[in-house]
C-alpha cells in the first residue's frame, strides 16, 4: 500500500468517528419536556371553630375515703411503730424542701455478707431494712439500716426489740440520701 492512501484511509476513519460522536449532538432535541404542573396538592382550607370557654362547676361534693380493710395480720412491732408513727406532728421540711427523715442504724460490718445476712434477717421479721457501703478510715463498711420514718421517736420500739434479739448497739440517724 502506497502512502497516500493510507493517509486518505486514516483521514476517512477520523471522519467517520468524528460524524458518529458528534451526530447525537446535533440532531437530537436539546432538552426533554419536564412536567411543570405540581404533583403536591394544594393546602386544604380549615374551618375556624370557635371554643366555648371552660365553666367550673359551682360546687362538688367532697369524696369520702375508702374504708381501709387490713387483708393481711400485721406483728405487734410493725403495729406499734406505725401507730407511734401516724399520732404527732405532721413531719418537719429541710432547707432543701425535703421532709426530714430518720432511719436506725442497727449494725456496721467490715464484710458485706454479714452485712447482707443481718439485712435478710430483718426483712424476714419484717421490718424494711436496707445497707449502705461507707467509706470510713481509709477502710469500707457496709451499714445495716430500718426505715426511713418522718419521726425520731417512731424509732423506740424497734430499736429496744432488735437491740434485745440481735445483741447490737444502735443508733438513731438522720436519713441521708
Amino acid at each position: 500500500m502506497n502512502d497516500g492512501f493510507k493517509q486518505r484511509l486514516v483521514g476517512a476513519i477520523v471522519l467517520l468517528l468524528l460524524a458518529l460522536i458528534l451526530w447525537p449532538v446535533v440532531f437530537s432535541d436539546p432538552r426533554p419536556d419536564i412536567d411543570k404542573i405540581s404533583q403536591i396538592p394544594v393546602t386544604p382550607t380549615f374551618k375556624k371553630y370557635a371554643v366555648a370557654a371552660p365553666v367550673r362547676p359551682k360546687a362538688i361534693a367532697p369524696i369520702s375515703r375508702p374504708v381501709e380493710q387490713n387483708i393481711l395480720a400485721e406483728s405487734d412491732q410493725t403495729k406499734n411503730a406505725q401507730s407511734a408513727e401516724k399520732s404527732g406532728p405532721p413531719p418537719v421540711i429541710d432547707a432543701s424542701g425535703l421532709p426530714e427523715a430518720w432511719v436506725l442504724q442497727v449494725a456496721s460490718f467490715s464484710l458485706k455478707k454479714n452485712a447482707n445476712e443481718l439485712k435478710n434477717q430483718l426483712q424476714a421479721k419484717g421490718y424494711k431494712a436496707f445497707t449502705r457501703t461507707v467509706g470510713s478510715g481509709g477502710s469500707l463498711s457496709t451499714r445495716v439500716y430500718i426505715g426511713p420514718r418522718f419521726r425520731k421517736d417512731a424509732f423506740n420500739a424497734d430499736k429496744v426489740n432488735i437491740e434485745k434479739e440481735f445483741s447490737v448497739k444502735s443508733l438513731v440517724v438522720r436519713f441521708q440520701q
